[in-house]
């Protein structure tokens, strides 16, 4: 099984990471286990006149004392070691420690130098848009960001999702990370999305509820996106089909005509259906077990400015006094093409024909997805409250 930090490496994010490895210059010294000294340096010695950075290896620690002062960078195979290591390097004088989980994996998510300082969190307004895939999540966030309402983004994927989970970051200590590196305005923003909640909940609802618990004590404002199940599945399933998850310019023809030939295919829409019916169901139940104020993906289509007035009025913030961000803002391609259409209707014939097969299918995925015994999805898939374990 891979550690936490082999699952990083080989992420989409894994170069980047290597990448900031290899620039790190001679006031750096790297503390890693020798695979990843092999792996950025692919095994070469530095060249005449390169000044790099000096290594060691995890379990020998010692650090050059001829420096008045040194970044440490410590790597281990997961964030519990490497905390371990951090701590008992902090008080070396003259020395900066960063933590390769803790500090600059966070700060690159949050598109910042690993090395950059993180800002204080007293007094920071946070808030959190829950909802489900393909709900219209990036179009928010990006007008958000643009009018310097915090920079939210989805934060919360992979790599992260696992690290926190896998890698022993843990859900408050990601949160509390990226709380330093992703604030704007004295606002912190984020997107929690249900596929990527349940992963750094270890796929347990009961966990996903502790957390959500913790977001709320810790003075997150949550608010719940909703779109319909069938638009959902149907953007989700051809997304996939495209390899692109986002449009931000003017469809051309080449990609139109691909759009145009996409076909059908039953078992994976059905599949896709199932899933997303599953993690409905539990952000659904979740939602209205908190109260959560409701936002229609209908209504950012037709009136973002109202929804954007709302978001303001729930983390009391006077939107006048921000200074605006910088955020790419995706377009709609369902008006690009008949094919969503011909999908609509394909997947409405599809869920008449399996009708008998939907809630014990549910139930199945509830099962796979949260850890829910057989009772609990029953009771979820029936319109009951989220129950799980620990609450009978």
């Amino acid at each position: 099984m891979k550690s936490a930090l082999e699952f990083l490496l080989g992420s989409e994010n894994g170069e980047e990471i290597l990448a900031f490895l290899r620039s790190r210059g001679p006031r750096a010294h790297i503390i890693a286990p020798a695979w990843i000294r092999r792996r950025v340096t692919g095994g070469k010695r530095p060249a005449p006149g390169h000044h790099g950075a000096s290594w060691s290896e995890d379990g020998n620690r010692d650090v050059p004392v001829d420096r008045s002062e040194v970044n440490i960078v410590v790597i281990a195979e997961d964030a519990e070691r490497e905390q371990a290591v951090v701590s008992s390097l902090a008080l070396r004088k003259g020395a900066k420690v960063y933590g390769l989980f803790g500090h600059i994996v966070p700060a690159l998510l949050c598109s910042r130098n690993g090395m950059a300082a993180g800002l204080p969190v007293e007094g920071l307004k946070r808030y959190a848009i829950l909802c489900i895939p393909r709900s219209g999540s990036r179009y928010l966030s990006a007008v958000l960001s643009n009018r310097g309402i915090g920079a939210p983004r989805e934060h919360i994927r992979e790599p992260l999702a696992s690290v926190m989970a896998e890698g022993r970051l843990g859900f408050a200590g990601g949160i509390e990370a990226l709380e330093q590196f992703g604030q704007r305005n004295g606002i912190f923003g984020t997107k929690l999305i249900s596929t990527f909640l349940l992963r750094a909940s270890h796929g347990r609802v009961s966990e996903l509820q502790t957390n959500f618990s913790w977001l709320v004590e810790r003075g997150y404002r949550l608010m719940h996106l909703e779109r319909s199940l069938d638009d959902a599945v149907i953007s989700s399933y051809i997304a996939f089909q495209l390899r692109k998850w986002h449009f931000f310019g003017q469809v051309d023809e080449d990609t139109r005509a691909t759009l145009d030939s996409l076909e059908f295919d039953d078992g994976a829409a059905w599949e896709e259906f199932i899933r997303f019916r599953a993690e409905k169901m539990i952000v659904d139940a979740l939602a209205g077990a908190l109260r959560l104020p409701k936002v229609a993906y209908a209504e950012i289509e037709s009136n973002i400015d109202d929804v954007v007035s709302d978001i303001c009025h729930l983390i009391d913030v006077d939107p006048g006094s921000l200074t605006p961000g910088s955020a790419q803002v995706p377009i709609s391609t369902k008006s690009e093409s008949p094919t969503y259409a011909v999908f609509a209707e394909r997947l409405g014939g599809l869920l008449e024909r399996r009708a008998a097969d939907a809630d014990p299918s549910t139930v199945k995925k509830l099962g796979a997805i949260g850890k829910l015994s057989q009772e609990a999805a029953e009771a979820l898939v029936a319109g009951g409250p989220l129950l799980t374990d620990q609450d009978r």
